[in-house]
């Protein structure tokens, strides 16, 4: 991790991003609906309309992602990111003040909005400009945030809560994102290594000794991303990303409930404890295969993992699967938030990444606001998890299909330094 005597500082700008993610990101994905029944009861609204104030948010990037892309590659990224975490935290806050749902919605369109602006796209950005080598390392470190500030404030929020009430919890937790959160963007993010004056992490390292993730990641397609919308891997990247968000969101939405059909509340905690633990050592695991052996590499690690799960998923009502499940599970959900960025740099190319990520979130995050009603909707017309479980696990095997057939097919537009053009057949 040191470059001469001295730290890079693009681990520097890692710690700044495992600090957003820790802070922000769970407090609009795993945590949300920690304040569900506190809400539910004194606003007097139903379980599906307090759920639909997230579907609003993962929404937003739909149409929001492709434009931030574009404006952070522009150069925008400072300004994009001081108003989203300033936005952001005034936004969060506000839903402590709702007195009915329509307010709560109204927030959330504010929340998403600065949301998006200013955590995962510019991260992953940041660490696809900062890393050659080491790229899978430093963003599964970047994302494992996540993980541990959904554990950290998983305990917080519920005492807040406990102590204070939903709104003051609000409150609070907007406070501490925002003291956490705004002096990074402000004094520790720089957007490219050309603001340090330096260059990429293995920029130097020639290339007979380089990482078959660095060879593979640091090449240039010859064809621009709106050339490639007809091309066949650009269909089957997007076909993988959309899968890949249904499948996270069907499995993390609906586990909780499906594990404690069979099994006690106790028992059901503790998995879900397991295999969130895991997750964490599975972000840097996948980050080391990617870099040792590449995106086809990482993609059947996550994918092989995660299908793994829903396979044990079938065969539930035994305790030791249950157990098994929950280490395959933890090791295959990296693939929600590590695995796009690495195959997006693969598969579009280096120059073409901002503008080919921003597609890809896009994508991705429809699958994302569809996944939970997918597997609801099969519960509620089957009576049973199974089926659901079948539909993943053949969706799982499509995601890989999509992310590898993707990486090979795109192989024939990349050479070494090339200049884009607009065409080439």
């Amino acid at each position: 991790m040191k470059e001469g005597k001295r730290i890079f500082y693009g681990w520097w700008i890692v710690a700044g991003c495992v600090a957003i993610t820790a802070t922000m990101v769970p407090l609009v994905m795993s945590l949300s609906g920690k304040y569900a029944l506190a809400v539910i009861d004194e606003l007097q609204i139903s379980r599906s309309q307090f759920m639909l104030v997230n579907t609003i948010v993962q929404l937003i990037g739909i149409f929001l992602s492709p434009i931030v892309s574009k404006r952070i590659a522009s150069g925008q990224m400072k300004v994009l990111q001081v108003v989203g975490v300033i936005g952001f935290c005034i936004s969060y806050f506000t839903y402590s003040l709702a007195q009915g749902a329509v307010h709560l919605y109204i927030s959330s369109i504010f929340v998403g909005l600065f949301y998006w602006a200013s955590t995962i796209i510019p991260i992953t950005y940041m660490i696809t400009m900062w890393f050659k080598e080491k790229r899978g390392l430093a963003m599964s470190i970047a994302m494992a945030g996540i993980g541990l500030g959904g554990t950290i404030f998983s305990q917080v929020i519920t005492m807040f809560l406990n102590n204070y009430g939903w709104r003051t919890t609000y409150q609070l937790m907007a406070g501490i994102a925002l003291v956490c959160s705004l002096p990074i963007v402000l004094f520790v993010f720089k957007s490219s290594p050309e603001e340090k004056g330096l260059v990429a992490f293995g920029a130097n390292v020639a290339p007979a000794n380089q990482s078959e993730g660095a060879i593979e990641e640091s090449k240039n397609s010859s064809i621009t991303v709106k050339a490639s919308y007809s091309k066949v891997f650009f269909i089957l990247a997007m076909m993988g990303m959309f899968l890949n968000g249904l499948i996270n969101t069907g499995a993390l939405s609906n586990f909780p409930a499906a594990i404690q059909e069979m099994h006690d509340p106790a028992t059901s905690a503790n998995i879900i404890s397991i295999y969130s633990f895991v997750g964490i050592f599975g972000k840097l695991i996948l980050g080391w295969v990617n870099d040792r052996f590449g995106v086809v590499a990482s993609s059947v690690f996550g994918c092989g993992s995660f299908l793994l799960a829903f396979i044990l998923m079938l065969f539930g009502d035994s305790l030791g699967i249950m157990y098994l499940m929950a280490f395959a599970f933890g090791l295959g959900t990296p693939i929600g938030t590590v695995s796009p960025p690495l195959i997006t740099a693969g598969v579009f190319g280096q120059k073409n990444y901002p503008e080919a990520y921003g597609l890809v979130s896009s994508v991705g995050t429809i699958g994302t606001a569809l996944g939970s009603v997918f597997v609801a909707s099969i519960l509620d017309a089957s009576g049973s998890y199974q089926t659901a479980w079948l539909f993943m696990i053949v969706f799982t095997a499509l995601t890989l299909f999509g992310w590898v057939g993707s990486y090979i097919t795109s192989r024939k537009y990349f050479t070494g330094n090339a200049e884009l053009s607009e065409t080439v057949d």
